[in-house]
């Protein structure tokens, strides 16, 4: 029996976007290089997988035979072809005798000739669905993932900070990321409930804003620990989570503090950018701020090549009870300007002492940011 199915080309194009990004571009394991379609009454579906990640892009079929068939094609020579058919549809054959499949554009525009692995072999995570831990409207779910994704950390060491802490407590639920240096949370909702902690790998976090920006999304259980699906018009993502115990991140949040800041975030940002123009080996090192005047000044020492000073408009705080002034205090100038970039309007900074966290808020009320200062 003949086993095709027609498609769109830009259909195509765009479910191959996520299972690319989820299949890693260097794989031991051949079947790994490739992605899985499945023709059935339903449509066709394109499955990619990395083994600890495993995305679903459904798309609507023009025309299909031989009832439910799958065939496992590479994934880059799919996206390839895809890409180029523009506005063409796109026919594909599986042989019924052979590991090969015909993929034809248009009319016969083009025709290629594929070879294809066993889809026996192409591994699963498994696990069936359970119940729905909760749902996300109109993008909510990416936009607020990609309001703390920029704290996730990158060092393997600690790995249980390479993604996102979803935590729900008694009185609301949140979303943290912190690589020990610097911390973003942000408070999505004031209504808790049964105190779970659940850490979303980093490369998971990445797929959900990149791919289901401005989409509703459902988050259910999976009756197989450790694992979370994740369901978009079209998409379905079934991810492992991060197996550890995050960090008790509440403890650093400083309960009071004696001085704000009422800083302007074009204009701290541009001063920091000034204050590191002179470069050098240490660009990355530690930019100060100290009082000029009753104004905040940003200065930098540079190992190579002198020192820099930057004026502000933020007026340096008094203590009103006590008169007293903070003592000058020093940021990692690059995690400062990722900070400051991250915020929105007009950015509150509070201090306790220059040896103890900052805190940084802005308009959104959501959100906590938290700076770890250097030694002035």
């Amino acid at each position: 029996m003949n086993k095709s199915v027609t498609v769109e080309g830009r259909a195509l194009k765009q479910a191959m976007k996520i299972i690319s990004a989820v299949i890693e571009r260097r794989n031991t394991i051949p079947i790994l290089n490739y992605a899985k379609l499945t023709h059935s009454a339903a449509g066709l579906r394109i499955t990619g997988t990395d083994l600890d990640i495993e995305a679903h892009a459904d798309i609507d079929v023009i025309d299909g035979t031989g009832g439910e068939w799958s065939a496992c094609i590479n994934s880059s020579v799919l996206a390839g072809i895809a890409r180029v058919a523009g506005t063409m549809n796109i026919r594909i054959e599986r042989a019924s005798n052979a590991q090969t499949a015909t993929i034809t554009l248009g009319d016969g525009a083009a025709f290629y000739e594929i070879e294809t692995l066993n889809e026996l072999d192409f591994p699963e995570i498994g696990g069936g669905r359970g119940d729905l831990i909760e749902a996300f409207t109109n993008g909510m779910f990416a936009a607020t993932l990609d309001k703390v994704q920029w704290c996730v950390s990158t060092e393997e060491t600690r790995y249980y900070l390479n993604g996102v802490c979803w935590h729900t407590t008694a009185k609301d639920r949140r979303f943290v990321a912190t690589d020990g240096h610097r911390m973003a949370i942000c408070r999505y909702a004031s209504e808790g409930g049964e105190a779970s902690t659940r850490i979303i790998p980093r490369k998971t976090v990445r797929l959900i804003t990149d791919h289901l920006a401005g989409k509703d999304v459902k988050l259910f259980a999976v009756d197989q620990p450790g694992r979370l699906d994740i369901m978009s018009p079209g998409i379905t993502i079934r991810t492992k989570l991060i197996d550890g115990t995050y960090p008790d991140y509440a403890r650093v949040i400083p309960s009071k503090h004696d001085f704000t800041f009422d800083l302007k975030r074009d204009e701290i940002i541009a001063a920091i950018d000034q204050a590191t123009a002179i470069g050098g080996r240490d660009r990355t090192a530690s930019i100060k701020f100290q009082n000029q005047n009753g104004r905040v000044a940003i200065t930098r020492k540079s190992m190579d090549f002198g020192n820099a000073k930057v004026a502000t408009s933020t007026a340096w705080p008094l203590d009103r009870g006590s008169k007293n002034e903070p003592a000058p205090f020093a940021f990692n100038s690059q995690y400062l300007r990722e900070v400051t970039k991250a915020c929105q309007g007009a950015i509150s900074m509070r201090m306790l002492d220059q040896g103890s966290p900052f805190t940084i808020h802005d308009e959104d009320e959501t959100m906590t940011r938290v700076l770890m200062p250097m030694r002035a």
